[in-house]
């Protein structure tokens, strides 16, 4: 319920999860230590490549309130990364002031995958489905693409000033 509330953040929240948490609680849930196994413990690989996504991977387009982060298959390998290991980073950019969206495109083995964040109104799910044919929610969302990632940056950069009117 932590990680997929985005602990608690996202809008999606229903008043049904309060209650099943306060049941949680009284039955002696460490809340505090579930949120430490899901967000105070990573590996070293993922904290540098972390690091390195953030320096030289992310991409600012500041008319559009938008952030991109995009990682190779080649950085996977660099890094030699794990399943789980990029958990998170799409999050990462709304914490820039004014970033409303923030997308990470990966790059896998046989598949692109898109990730999208929002905050407020502005509709990741709507992007996702009429740019990538993906889904999911308002402000999480997100697909696949079949081909290459210059491509499916491309696509996404090319796609930005059809929603700049939802970026507010």
């Amino acid at each position: 319920m932590m990680m997929d509330t985005g602990a608690f953040t996202y809008n999606s929240n229903s008043p049904a999860i309060y209650y099943i948490i306060s049941e949680l609680l009284q039955k002696g849930i460490d809340k505090d230590a579930i949120y430490s196994q899901i967000y105070c413990k990573f590996s070293e690989r993922k904290i540098r490549m972390q690091g390195f996504v953030l320096c030289n991977k992310m991409k600012i387009f500041r008319e559009y309130k938008t952030a991109l982060i995009s990682l190779s298959y080649k950085d996977h390998q660099r890094f030699r990364s794990q399943k789980g290991d990029t958990e998170g980073f799409v999050n990462i950019p709304l914490a820039i002031e004014k970033v409303v969206f923030s997308a990470f495109i990966r790059e896998e083995k046989e598949v692109v995958r898109i990730s999208l964040r929002s905050r407020g109104n502005f509709p990741a799910n709507l992007f996702a489905k009429e740019v990538f044919g993906g889904g999911g929610h308002l402000n999480a969302s997100g697909g696949e693409f079949k081909g290459k990632l210059e491509e499916a940056l491309q696509i996404f950069e090319e796609a930005l000033p059809r929603y700049k009117h939802l970026l507010i």
